[in-house]
């Protein structure tokens, strides 16, 4: 039924547009507290994403640090045998630890390898012909670690050469 008096219609729509208003601030003050605890949860699950492949990014990066050092100094190790220069468990593990620059001799220290241990093998005694073995390993703590209950990792890397 319509009226035809548009004082009438005012009053209905006000009366309805109260209602709405009425509704609208009912249910907003119980979805508040909804929209707190999914923002808690997908929050979670957001920054266990990120710092993950942050972590994950970190891993490899001091993996190819540490496999480029321990590579380097089974090659220092094999040429400085052959130019009578020698070699020692210190330069083996210096190298390890410390970039060198062949065309300045300058050094710089490889980011994140300081806690680097390395050891070295060689068959027979160490002698032109024999094999040396490179082995570094590096204490990796991640930084969602201790959130998901992860035992430290241990990266590892070996390079193996002929003395010369």
């Amino acid at each position: 039924m319509r009226s035809n008096d548009p004082q009438a219609e005012q009053t209905i729509r006000g009366d309805e547009m109260g209602r709405r208003l009425r509704w609208r601030a009912a249910t907003r003050s119980t979805s508040d507290g909804y929209t707190m605890v999914e923002f808690a949860i997908t929050s979670v699950a957001f920054l266990l994403i990120v710092f993950g492949t942050i972590d994950f990014g970190r891993s490899i990066y001091l993996y190819s640090q540490l496999n480029n050092g321990a590579r380097e100094a089974a090659r220092e190790a094999k040429v400085g045998e052959a130019n009578g220069y020698g070699w020692s468990a210190g330069t083996i593990g210096q190298r390890v630890r410390v970039a060198k620059d062949p065309a300045t001799s300058a050094e710089t220290s490889r980011p994140g390898l300081a806690g680097a241990t390395v050891t070295y093998t060689c068959t027979g005694s160490c002698a032109p012909g024999d094999r040396l073995t490179i082995d570094a390993d590096l204490p990796f703590s991640a930084i969602t670690q201790g959130f998901l209950g992860i035992a430290p990792i241990t990266l590892h890397s070996s390079a193996t050469v002929t003395i010369e």
